[in-house]
């Protein structure tokens, strides 16, 4: 049998990738849309993106657009690096249950710490990316995200089923960025669908084009900057910057040979301590050694995957089911969780407290 030859594929150029992003775009609404729809975007609206769905424009683009897309892959390095986070490339996605809502976000972040109590540290987050001039930033660092900004990230956050995600924005002259940490707010992401489901059906299926007006879409929180992240340009303050960078990991050098003579003194001490646990004095000194149990905690993540159920909206839903109040009481009765089976307990431990014979009297 002949061999078959390998048929090599041609990667798509960059001017094919944008031609189908811009295909796919128009099949649905991104989170760039949510804003104009809803009114709050200062660059477009619900008429432009109408627009952009049943009769396209020739792709237009100006330094602006390019600058975004080209120091896209400087801002997340960035993002990386200033966090502490690691990232990867977001997909193309569609909600199976309402095909018209669509996204590529930007990145999505990895989570950090399964075991942390925090989410945007326990799951993975969205990360959109921004650049903007010194004017735009200094609003953002004054008044926090822009509606339209919310709006977004709420949709994606929507879209790839996360809890958290977050904007980086680089400004390019001066060199500075900013972080903002958003949360998801499921209830302001279905009020915003509902508003999306209609303008999808009565005005780009119907081929009706809109009246742009402001849609009222109840409150969305604040958001502010994280703390603001400055990089130093070459010059005179950099200069004293690096040499008090230097000044400091040398003080975390010595404070790390500090703390093993520490334990080596502390293990030829405890070799001393013949008689094992107990209270021991001299040399000035009196030295507690003794053991404790395991410290008490509270397993949240196992009492999170049983999925606990709301008592009181389950009990208005059997009272509605024609249950009376007796019965449902001894149904909660019977059925009480025991919260106890979630307390956890650490391994016993040994403590080594040395205090000073002078302070003690």
């Amino acid at each position: 049998m002949a061999n078959r030859k390998k048929t090599k594929t041609t990667p798509p150029t960059p001017e094919e990738r944008r031609a189908e992003f811009l295909k796919r775009r128009r099949t649905g609404l991104g989170g760039s849309d949510v804003g104009a729809i809803m009114g709050v975007d200062q660059y477009k609206d619900s008429l432009d993106v109408y627009m952009d769905k049943v009769s396209p424009p020739e792709d237009t683009d100006n330094p602006n657009m390019e600058r975004g897309r080209m120091l896209e892959p400087v801002v997340s390095l960035l993002y990386e690096l200033r966090t502490g986070r690691r990232l990867r490339t977001g997909k193309f996605r569609r909600n199976r249950n309402h095909p018209y809502l669509i996204g590529s976000p930007d990145r999505i972040i990895n989570p950090i710490d399964r075991d942390s109590q925090e989410v945007s540290k326990n799951s993975p987050g969205v990360l959109e990316i921004k650049t903007a001039n010194r004017f735009v930033l200094k609003k953002m660092q004054e008044e926090g995200l822009p509606k339209s900004y919310i709006l977004q990230l709420q949709h994606y956050m929507g879209l790839c089923g996360t809890e958290w995600g977050a904007f980086a924005v680089l400004c390019a002259d001066p060199w500075q960025f900013l972080t903002f940490t958003v949360e998801f707010d499921e209830e302001l992401f279905l009020r915003v669908r509902e508003v999306l489901e209609r303008f999808w059906a009565d005005h780009v299926e119907a081929k009706v084009p809109p009246v742009p007006a402001p849609v009222d879409y109840g409150d969305s929180k604040e958001v502010t900057a994280d703390t603001a992240i400055t990089i130093f340009e070459p010059g005179k303050d950099l200069v004293q910057w690096e040499k008090n960078v230097d000044l400091y990991r040398e003080a975390q050098a010595m404070m790390k040979l500090g703390e093993e003579a520490k334990e080596f003194a502390k293990d030829k001490l405890k070799e001393l301590m013949t008689l094992g646990e107990g209270i021991y004095e001299g040399g000035g000194a009196r030295i507690h050694y003794k053991k404790q149990g395991g410290r008490k905690g509270f397993d949240t993540r196992s009492l999170r995957a049983m999925q606990p159920i709301d008592p009181i909206a389950m009990a208005v839903l059997l009272e509605k089911a024609g249950l009376g109040l007796d019965d449902i009481e001894v149904l909660f009765d019977e059925a009480r969780m025991d919260l106890d089976r979630f307390v956890t307990t650490g391994n016993p431990f040994k403590t080594f407290r040395m205090y000073d014979s002078k302070e003690i009297l």
